[in-house]
């Protein structure tokens, strides 16, 4: 019997309002990932520009992301979304009438800033509401059904980025992301409105982030893991595309590789959801994620023939989606209940920060060994698959 006497039917309702939530919040970052640089080097920047405009942001969203978690936890998760998807509007639309260097730096840090705190706040959101309703008493919504929206949101766009650049090539890139990004602001106020009626969050009384020492401590290492790993992936976001269109490959080939990417991260979403309500299986995931990325790109710094770059390309739902998965669902079991946003947060900013400095480094390094810069991103995941380890031993030893 439902002890709150609610509908069977609510569960799926809010599997449904968080599943269309997931697949159009993240819409612009389909266009944004492959093509952002493309619009930057549009506009005249050099290879370091280029880096430190999208490095840069990267950094200030380390002290910026804690921060608009802690007032998520306080004022509302789905409140503060809300204003970070019109913030996020609000920065393109800047990019696509000032001039400059600075002027184009300072809108980027605008759109990355809101842009990354949308992600760790979109998951708490998911979170709390898949534990609400297992406390009505109603059908258990698996995290991963929920997940996988957002990468087809961000696949479809992709698959569309090609044909979108067609229409609004070089400088023009910028208006259409201006356009996409209307979609994020419409859902994400509705969902406000939504929560609002039903009741939100209460203030989070402060206090503890988790249960005990221990769990903290494996906390802080799959954040620092889970960091790592993320981070071998600048070299691929800051110069995959530019690299594959001086190879000569169409846009078209560039957007469906990006595309793969994400198909093959939804397949894992999909064939992984029922181990999402599993905090037993998420160390594993995380294994799984260091281990892809490090294969990954070892083997993109041999400058692959396009056939292998596709196949390469695939194994982002392990590099990227194992690893996304793992560290969510492990912090969010070890967070108390008041401060899931803000444990997500804390995820966010330390990607970031790995991320950033990996970024300013593929500048430097991709001007210097082209290709072979992805052995240094090789080397990182394999960093964060040695931490990955290691959390795995202190999971083992946790008091109950």
């Amino acid at each position: 019997m439902n002890p709150s006497g609610a509908k069977p039917a609510d569960s799926d309702r809010t599997a449904l309002h968080l599943s269309i939530l997931a697949a159009v919040l993240f819409l612009p970052v389909g266009l944004h990932l492959p093509y952002f640089p493309v619009w930057l080097a549009a506009r005249g920047l050099s290879d370091g520009e280029i880096a430190t405009v999208i490095a840069a942001p990267m950094v200030m969203r380390v002290l910026a992301t804690p921060i608009i978690a802690a007032l998520a936890d306080r004022l509302g998760i789905a409140l503060v979304l809300s204003a970070c998807a019109m913030t996020m509007l609000a920065g393109y639309c800047g990019l696509d009438i000032v001039e400059g260097f600075a002027a184009i730096f300072l809108g980027a840090l605008v759109v990355a800033l809101a842009m990354g705190a949308m992600l760790p706040l979109a998951d708490a959101l998911t979170l709390n509401e898949i534990r609400r309703v297992d406390a009505l008493g109603q059908r258990s919504i698996a995290y991963g059904h929920i997940r996988v929206w957002t990468s087809v949101g961000v696949l479809t766009m992709m698959l569309l980025s090609g044909r979108i650049v067609g229409i609004f090539p070089g400088e023009r890139i910028i208006f259409a992301l201006t356009l996409v990004a209307l979609a994020p602001v419409c859902v994400a106020v509705l969902a406000a409105l939504k929560l609002k009626k039903a009741g939100p969050w209460r203030a989070s009384e402060g206090g503890r982030m988790t249960a005990d020492a221990a769990r903290l401590r494996l906390a802080i290492v799959c954040i620092a893991a889970a960091a790592l790993i993320q981070a071998s992936h600048a070299e691929v976001y800051s110069f995959g595309t530019i690299h594959w269109r001086q190879a000569g490959l169409s846009s078209d080939f560039i957007g469906a590789a990006w595309a793969i990417g994400v198909a093959s991260e939804s397949l894992l979403f999909l064939l992984m959801a029922r181990f999402f309500g599993a905090e037993k299986n998420a160390i594993g995931l995380l294994m799984i994620g260091g281990l892809g990325a490090a294969l990954r790109w070892w083997a993109m710094s041999a400058d692959p023939e396009p056939w292998r770059l596709i196949a390469l390309q695939a194994m982002h739902g392990l590099s990227f989606g194992a690893t996304t998965c793992g560290s969510v669902l492990l912090l969010g079991g070890l967070a108390l209940p008041t401060h899931r946003a803000r444990m997500q947060g804390w995820l966010s900013a330390a990607s970031a920060l790995s991320l950033a400095a990996a970024t300013f480094a593929s500048g430097r390094l991709t001007s210097l060994f082209g290709q072979k810069a992805y052995l240094a991103m090789a080397a990182l995941a394999c960093a964060g698959l040695a931490l990955a380890l290691a959390a795995g031993s202190l999971k083992r030893r946790l008091p109950a």
